[in-house]
């Protein structure tokens, strides 16, 4: 053969091996669409994986995984389920695990088995991957519980000062004078023959007592009475005789001492007559008001001596003195007494 006939059909050989080279090529070269979805179809067919946020790209063959999963187990089962596809070349594995606070355990879904009976001999392959590595999640210890938030630092008000408590309303005294006559009835009785000097006796005010505009001692106080004489007839010119002083009134919850002029009881004297008796109470009487009054209460003190001799006949008995129960006395106050009242008078 020529030499020019000999080039000529050297480089049509090489054009027809360079085209079949060519269209072998292209008959093998990977179809990466399908490789992505045959990928992402097995990786939903995992019930942990496909609650996952991984996405597939693949270029020539090569794959390349992006995204977030929980723990190292996931990324390894993402990694084999991308290998396990048709024509992949290689796999890069770009995968980022999640920090431990934010794992949270795989949700717990009912597998489709539980709706249809589920397969004795023939165990689907995905259910077989998730078991590789769902044990150890669910052997592993819960992730610690997320802190509150540490509440911005709050600036303290100023301290609010109380107000200063109400004083106590200043306490109201009323002063009874000296002179002023004050009207018990017993309720103890006395008798001459059985009673000495220093016994006392319970009362109570037959009469409230007004000091000005205000009632000092309200009827029904408590009063005390003491025997300060006691003679019976035979040892005094045949005459009984009881002397009685007031000695403390109580108002309010307080006791209050008092000093007072004396009731002077006598009985009847062998040989004289009650009208004699009656008078002698009368002039007692008189002089006792004199003293308490300074002169100004003998008027008043005769006036209660003549009723004292009136009682005393009423009550004396043979040659006794006696002050029955529920008799009313009346007692001039020879000091003022100033009583502290329980409340503010309007």
């Amino acid at each position: 053969m020529r030499r020019p006939e000999l080039q000529l059909a050297t480089i049509l050989a090489g054009t027809l091996l360079f085209g079949a080279c060519s269209l072998s090529n292209r008959a093998q070269a990977p179809d990466d669409k399908a490789i992505v979805s045959e990928i992402q179809s097995k990786l939903f067919e995992d019930p942990v994986l496909k609650t996952r946020d991984i996405r597939v790209n693949a270029e020539k063959g090569v794959v390349v995984l992006t995204g977030t999963v929980n723990t190292d187990l996931e990324k390894g089962a993402a990694e084999r389920a991308s290998n396990q596809a048709k024509g992949v070349a290689q796999v890069i594995d770009q995968l980022t695990v999640a920090a431990p606070a934010a794992q949270v355990p795989p949700p717990v879904a009912e597998p489709a088995e539980a709706q249809a009976p589920p397969e004795r001999h023939h165990p689907t392959r995905h259910a077989r991957r998730s078991q590789a590595y769902s044990e150890p999640v669910a052997a592993a210890q819960p992730p610690p519980a997320p802190q509150a938030p540490t509440p911005a630092p709050v600036q303290a008000a100023a301290p609010v000062s109380p107000p200063p408590p109400q004083p106590a309303p200043a306490p109201v005294q009323a002063t009874i004078p000296a002179g002023t006559v004050v009207t018990v009835r017993m309720i103890d009785s006395i008798d001459s023959a059985r009673n000495h000097a220093g016994d006392e006796f319970d009362a109570t005010v037959n009469s409230a007592v007004v000091a000005g505009d205000r009632v000092a001692i309200p009827q029904g106080s408590n009063a005390r009475v003491r025997l300060v004489e006691a003679k019976t007839s035979g040892r005094m010119t045949g005459t009984s005789e009881l002397q009685l002083e007031l000695v403390s009134l109580t108002v309010n919850g307080t006791t209050y001492n008092v000093e007072s002029g004396y009731y002077r009881a006598q009985g009847t004297s062998r040989g004289k007559r009650t009208a004699e008796t009656v008078g002698a109470g009368a002039v007692i009487g008189g002089l006792i008001g004199a003293i308490a009054g300074k002169g100004k209460g003998a008027a008043i003190g005769a006036g209660a001596g003549a009723a004292t001799g009136a009682g005393v006949e009423a009550i004396t008995k043979g040659q006794q003195v006696k002050v029955p129960s529920e008799t009313k006395i009346d007692f001039t106050l020879k000091q003022p007494v100033a009583v502290t009242l329980s409340h503010r008078s309007e």
